[in-house]
């Protein structure tokens, strides 16, 4: 499927795996809308490099952790840029905390993790199906991790967010089938700033013990969202990225 002119709201578009995928969509032709919670330089930086590549872009800030700015947040991309096509929910939290260090892990984290990186992709979705639907239908895709895979991952609360999101990604494609597509993305292990909180001896670990001996690049693992977006014959389905860490 041809793809160009097509609108997307992409959430944590601004920085990493986001940024990519921003520019990768960009330059096939998508205008997009750049969600961001914090990170607002990086987020009018990727808008702007869109729009040097033609396309309409604009950065829109969002608290995901408010059920009803995720709400609102589809209506906010559609206002401003005539209609939507493909949500991309990016955007993720969690706490750095060994799995066996389970009395460092409070409410507070366990349902602010949740809340960002699960619940809000249900409520955008709410939101965002009836706006794709008066342009003939969309898709919708998440950015789980293979930590919701395996027992692995940045915490606990965080890996049963990405199996949780991995499961409502299921469901919602029963749900909005036929005319709504949803899939997710798996990542593995990227070079970005997210990986700032494991020691440099996770990291290698975690490089050496996968299939091809590093970790996926970000950009193989961005074009694996442009891939669900032009393919029109998938839903349901997570698609694994992570240079073969899950193997071992």
């Amino acid at each position: 499927m041809d793809i160009k002119g097509k609108v997307c709201l992409i959430t944590g578009g601004g920085t990493g795996l986001g940024h990519e995928i921003s520019m990768q969509l960009a330059r096939e032709g998508v205008d997009l809308a750049i969600g961001y919670s914090r990170s607002a330089s990086e987020a009018e930086e990727t808008a702007q490099a869109c729009r040097e590549l033609g396309v309409r872009a604009i950065a829109l800030k969002a608290d995901l952790s408010s059920a009803q700015a995720a709400s609102e947040l589809p209506g906010q991309a559609f206002q401003a840029l005539g209609r939507l096509d493909l949500l991309i929910h990016n955007a993720g939290t969690t706490r750095f905390v060994a799995f066996p260090d389970i009395d460092k892990i409070s409410p507070e984290n366990w349902d602010e993790i949740f809340a960002v990186n699960t619940r809000s992709a249900f409520f955008m979705a709410q939101a965002a199906a009836p706006l794709m639907r008066q342009n003939g239908g969309g898709q919708l895709i998440t950015t789980s991790s293979i930590a919701g895979i395996d027992p692995l991952g940045s915490s606990i609360p965080y890996a049963c967010s990405k199996a949780a999101l991995i499961h409502l990604t299921q469901c919602l494609s029963v749900a909005l089938a036929p005319d709504i597509r949803v899939n997710s993305v798996a990542p593995g292990l990227l070079i970005t700033r997210w990986v700032a909180g494991f020691s440099e001896e996770r990291i290698e670990q975690m490089q050496s013990s996968a299939l091809l001996g590093r970790a996926a690049h970000v950009a193989d693992t961005a074009a694996a969202y442009v891939m669900l977006a032009k393919n029109e014959s998938i839903t349901g389905q997570t698609i694994v990225v992570d240079a073969g860490q899950t193997m071992r």
